[in-house]
This record gives C-alpha cells, structure tokens and sequence, in this order.
C-alpha cells in the first residue's frame, strides 16, 4: 500500500507575471477565498506519515487545481475574463503540471494500491450555514472499499480524541467536483481518495490528533 498526501489549497501566492491582477485584492488573497486558511502546518505535519506529498504553490484564484477542466469555477473572478491565450497560460504552466505530477505518481504505483489524502480547512460560518462539526471525511459513498476506510480511520481519531465530533461527506459531498473524484474515474482500481476538511479555527489545535490518528491507521492498513 503506497499513502500520498496532497494539498490543492496550500498558498495564497501568486506569480510575479499574474500580481498586477491582484493589486486591489490583497483582503482577498489573504481570506479563505485565497487558500484554504491554516492548512499548510497541517499538511508539514502530516508529510513524514507519507510516501510521496504535493502541494500546490499558487493561490486557487489564479486557476483551481481542485476543479475539473471544464468546472465553471476553474477561473475565479480576476481571471475569467482573461482571453483565451492567458487562460492556456495558466492552464499549461501551473494546473496541468501539478495535477499530472500527482497522476504520474499514482499510475507508477497504482498496482501496489494507493491511498490518498487530500488535505483541505474550511470557514466555521458560510453564509448561513454553522459549521459545529470540526472535522470532516470525503469520499464516495458508493464506493464500499472507501467507506470501510474511512470508518476505520474514523475510529482511529476517535481513539486518539474520544470527543471530537467527525463527519463523514461534511461540509461537503465527497462525490462532489475535485481531485479526488477525477482520480477515482481515472484509476478505477486499486485508488482510494479521501479528502480531510479541518475546521480552520481548530486546524493548529488537532494537528496531533490527526497525525497520531493516521499514524494509527497505516499501521492498522499497512
């Protein structure tokens, strides 16, 4: 079993060549819409746990690595009205090559099985939605294996923290638009992708709960 771990919403940078576009939107660069907020110290944590990490350097609303091609959000408000020879920039020099370094990676060691996590936070409020539960698990429901996984990890944290409140699919549906779900269509065998949403409030606080509940499960799961 090879465990990859992932991290789509890392930084809220941008290239130098694309900055003029964010002049006026540094508020937003620096909010939740920018990146996902205080995911990185999780994801530098989590890495020794793992067989091989990737990261995405680049601000979501430059182009969004967690989006299909062809997903109405791919481009963010500063670039959806970028023409078309821009919009093929950015798609050739910074989607494709992360999205197809992690593809590369899995097709290499998708005969050994692969478990992937991908790691994400998210806002406590979002419109007027209150988000309670701290931690989330994303994966296809239909997918038996992925959700025997995912209940042994669950127990996994729950030995770690017996109080922690964990959901499966939340805030999100696991079988929603992202990496994880173009990777299930493009190795239908022997891939298995999660994605773990951490409340971004409680994301430094349960670093240890979720390194150690991890830790646990490779060593249950091999």
């Amino acid at each position: 079993m090879i465990w990859l771990l992932t991290c789509e919403h890392y930084s809220n940078g941008v290239p130098l060549k694309y900055a003029d576009l964010f002049l006026k939107a540094i508020d937003v660069l620096e909010s939740h819409r920018g990146y996902d907020v205080r995911v990185a110290p999780l994801f530098i944590r989590l890495e020794p746990l793992f067989d091989e990490s990737f990261h995405y350097r680049y601000s979501r609303l430059l182009i969004e690595p967690n989006r299909s091609i062809h997903h109405k959000n791919l481009f963010s408000p500063f670039t959806t009205t970028l023409s078309p020879e821009i919009k093929a920039d950015l798609m050739s020099q910074y989607y494709l090559p992360y999205r197809k370094s992690v593809e590369q990676f899995i097709d290499r060691y998708i005969h050994e099985e692969v478990i992937h996590i991908s790691v994400h936070s998210f806002t406590p409020v979002l419109g007027n939605q209150d988000r309670s539960s701290p931690v989330g698990i994303l994966f296809d429901s239909k997918k038996k294996a992925e959700r025997n996984l995912a209940e042994v990890w669950k127990k996994c944290m729950k030995e770690v923290q017996p109080d922690l409140k964990i959901r499966y699919n939340y805030p999100y549906r696991g079988s929603a638009d992202g990496f994880t779900t173009y990777l299930r269509k493009a190795f239908p065998e022997n891939y298995y992708g999660f994605e773990l949403e951490v409340r971004n409030d409680v994301v430094l606080d349960l670093r240890s709960v979720i390194y150690e509940s991890i830790a646990n499960f490779r060593g249950i799961i091999g």
